[in-house]
This record gives C-alpha cells, sequence and structure tokens, in this order.
C-alpha cells in the first residue's frame, strides 16, 4: 500500500512539477498604463485632483501604444479617456468632460463598429455629460442611439430597455418638451407591463413618473389618475402603513394644495403624517418636513387654530436634531411668525423674525469668515481684511438675546493682524474679545 502511495506521488510530481520559491505569493506585475490608470483614481477618490489629472494623461500616453499593438482587446485609451471625464465631471469642467467622452466613444467605435452593443454603457455616459455640461439638446440623439442598440441586442421588453426610456423621458421632461416625454415615459410603461404584469412596483414608479410629468405640463386631473394608480399599486404591493407610501402622499397632497383645495389635500397629508409618526417616531426629524405640509395646507386655508401646534411641533423637532443656529430652525420660526402676523399677533411674531434673522446672520458671518481665512492663506492681506470686516460688520449687530457669539472670527481677525504686523489693530480686538467674555459672564445666571 505505501509503495503504492509513493508512486502515485511521482506520478503527479512529473505532471505538475513544483512550483518555484515564492510562486504561491508572487503578484502579477501591472503595466505602467495600469499603474498610472490606478494612480489617478485613487487620487480623484483623495481629491488630490491635479496628481490625478496628471497620472490619468500618462495612462492615455501608455494607453494608445497598449491599443496600437494589440488591436484586437480595444479598450485602454477608452479606459483613461472615461477617468478624466469622471474626474472633470466631479471639478466642473463639463467642456473638458464632454471631449473626454467623446474621443473614448470614437477610440471605441473603429474596432468595435458603430452598431456594437458594446457601446451601451460609454454612450450613456457621453449622454450623462452633455446633461451635467447643460447641452441636453445634445444628450437626445445619443440616448435614441444606446435605446436602439438596447432594444436590437436584448429585445423590447428587457429591464434595460425600460430604464432606456425612463432616460429618454428624463432629458425630454428636463427640456420641457412634453409630448416627446410622455411618449417615452408611456413606452417605458408598455415595456415594464410587458415584462412584469400591471401591478408590479416598478409599474407604481412608472405612474408616478407620469404623474409628476402630468403636473408639471398644468395637468393636475391627469396627474391625480396617475399619482392615484401609483398609489393603489404600492398599497397592495407593500400594505396600507408602508413607509414608501409617504413620498406619494407628498406629492399627491402638495398637488392638491398648489391647485387649491385644501380639503381634499389635509387627509393625504395627514395621512403621510401618520406614517412618518407610527414608522419613525413622533420627534424624528423627517416628521417636521411632514408637520409643516400639513400646517401650511391648513395655514392657506385660514384654519390657524390647526396649524399653530403642527408649526410648533416641528419647530421643537428642528432645534433638537439640528441645533439653535440651523437654517430649518430660522424656515421654522418665519413659518411660526408669519401665522401669529396673520392673526395681527404681532408682539409673538416679531421676536420669532428676530430670531429668524439672526440665524441667518450667523450663517453670512461663517462663510464671510471663511472666504476670509482662504484670502489669509493666499496672501491676500487685502480680501482678507475686507471680508473679516464684513463679517464683523453683521455679527456685531445688535440682535437682542439672540446677539452672535462672534469670539471665533475675532480670534481669527487678530491672528492676522498679528501676522500682518498691525499690533495696534489687534491689541484693539484683543480688548474687545475681553469685554465680550466679561459681557457674557456677567449676563450668565448664577
Amino acid at each position: 500500500m505505501r509503495s503504492a502511495v509513493i508512486v502515485a506521488l511521482i506520478f503527479v510530481a512529473l505532471i505538475f512539477p513544483p512550483l518555484p520559491y515564492g510562486a504561491l505569493f508572487a503578484q502579477p506585475k501591472l503595466s505602467p498604463f495600469e499603474i498610472h490608470l490606478a494612480s489617478g483614481r485613487a487620487a480623484a477618490t483623495q481629491s488630490r485632483y491635479a496628481e490625478a489629472d496628471r497620472q490619468l494623461r500618462l495612462a492615455i500616453q501608455d494607453s494608445e501604444a497598449l491599443d496600437e499593438a494589440d488591436p484586437a482587446t480595444p479598450g485602454h485609451l477608452a479606459d483613461a479617456l472615461e477617468a478624466l471625464c469622471d474626474l472633470d465631471l466631479l471639478t466642473g469642467k463639463y467642456d473638458e468632460a464632454i471631449a473626454f467622452e467623446e474621443r473614448a466613444v470614437g477610440a471605441l467605435e473603429k474596432p468595435l463598429g458603430s452598431d456594437s452593443h458594446d457601446l451601451v454603457p460609454h454612450l450613456l455616459r457621453l449622454a450623462g455629460a452633455y446633461r451635467a455640461g447643460s447641452q441636453t439638446p445634445r444628450a437626445i440623439p445619443v440616448l435614441e442611439r444606446a435605446l436602439a442598440l438596447d432594444i436590437r441586442a436584448t429585445g423590447p421588453d428587457d429591464a434595460k430597455v425600460s430604464t432606456d426610456y425612463d432616460s429618454l423621458a428624463s432629458a425630454y421632461l428636463e427640456l420641457k418638451q412634453y409630448a416627446e416625454a410622455r411618449q417615452a415615459f408611456a413606452a417605458a410603461l408598455t415595456t415594464r407591463v410587458n415584462r412584469l404584469g400591471p401591478d408590479n412596483i416598478e409599474i407604481a414608479t412608472n405612474y408616478l413618473n407620469i404623474a409628476m410629468l402630468e403636473e408639471r405640463d398644468a395637468k393636475p386631473k391627469v396627474a391625480r389618475l396617475n399619482f392615484e394608480k401609483a398609489l393603489s399599486i404600492s398599497e397592495k404591493k407593500l400594505g396600507d402603513e408602508s413607509y414608501s407610501l409617504t413620498g406619494i402622499l407628498d406629492r399627491l397632497g402638495l398637488m392638491l394644495r398648489r391647485e387649491k383645495n385644501y380639503g381634499e389635500a389635509a387627509p393625504v397629508l395627514q395621512r403621510a403624517l401618520s406614517i412618518r409618526e407610527k414608522t419613525l417616531g413622533a420627534r424624528h426629524s423627517d416628521v417636521a418636513p411632514a408637520l409643516d405640509n400639513l400646517a401650511l395646507n391648513y395655514f392657506y386655508d385660514n384654519k390657524f387654530a390647526e396649524a399653530e401646534p403642527l408649526f410648533q411641533r416641528s419647530l421643537q423637532i428642528w432645534l433638537s436634531t439640528q441645533g439653535p443656529y440651523s437654517p430649518l430652525v430660522a424656515q421654522s420660526l418665519d413659518n411660526l411668525a408669519a401665522l401669529y402676523s396673520a392673526q395681527q399677533r404681532f408682539d409673538e411674531a416679531e421676536p420669532l423674525f428676530r430670531r429668524a434673522l439672526s440665524i441667518r446672520e450667523r450663517q453670512d458671518v461663517e462663510s464671510l469668515s471663511n472666504l476670509a481665512l482662504i484670502f489669509q492663506a493666499k496672501n491676500d492681506p487685502k480680501s482678507a481684511d475686507q471680508y473679516f470686516q464684513r463679517a464683523l460688520l453683521i455679527g456685531e449687530k445688535p440682535l437682542g438675546s439672540d446677539q452672535l457669539e462672534m469670539g471665533e472670527t475675532l480670534e481669527a481677525y487678530a491672528t492676522f493682524l498679528r501676522g500682518a504686523g498691525r499690533m495696534a489693530d489687534a491689541r484693539k480686538v484683543t480688548a474687545h474679545i475681553q469685554e465680550l467674555k466679561e459681557q457674557k459672564k456677567n449676563l450668565t445666571p448664577r
């Protein structure tokens, strides 16, 4: 038995000779193209955009030689060009991004053929670049071409075809070409019904898209029918209390409110609120917008008593979840103050409007201070000083009990002044900081 095992081992060794030492752990050697492409993509994810651009342009140089040497496996150049396209889209260089993606598609069309189905993802990327660069009319024929290639390759009712119709409809909608958008959404609906049946949840999404189109085209009655179709399918598939219903209910309720159908809008918006409260809890941040939606409906309907507690609840949620200086708190204060003003409760409205103003001015101070620091870092003391002065002008306004905390801005300004050699000015600012600290100490309850 032992000799038989030895013979078998010898036989295996002859057929499968031992690997050289370390071969099990050896990594495949990367080409210069792969190194530059990977380095460029990594630099882009780390926001090192100049380095990403440099590495990806090196990858383009490498790729051209690779594609020429091995025309049977094209794509190296397209990969590098599309990586540069993505980088330029990220940094807002839309014209450059479009040019790179056009080159990428051209680099693939020659070896693959203009009718190749493999071009579809690249065509969709090109259409996306056109739309991002506000050149949506140029995206339309590209989307139509991708749609035709998908239909030919997969059949008229494939999931990709449905998505292609959605993309085409969205582009037409962006251009306010409602008739063409309506036709594309209808085609998408047909493909989905043929593939999935009439009650699939994807069909509900399609009806929702059509409803929003009809609303934008000022056809509220048709929009309402499609909202209700979407809602009916979603209720059947997901249940009457599913959180997913809230998006449809919100849109339907807000449309009814815009049409001044306040009586019909109220139960729709109340249902959206109730689902959120039951699912998330009464003090969740996502409950606040639903409270505002319903409260505003009551407000526009002159039902002030019903609106007031809803606005107050919304304000408390925003305060607890976003903090006292959030723009959402400012908007909530404005809503409640507007309600009091409509009832001529001006003494109650005024301090709320003042608090909202102080919050917005605080945001202005932060933005101005940040700009000042940027100009300081760029060695532009004149601009830095101007922005510090503007921040202080806003921040030092007397705003009653809500006067802004200016300590951080003043400290930054004093540091700037010392760095600029303006010691006398820096001492004045430092003294003012100390005054504010003393005032705060005296106002603090003991």
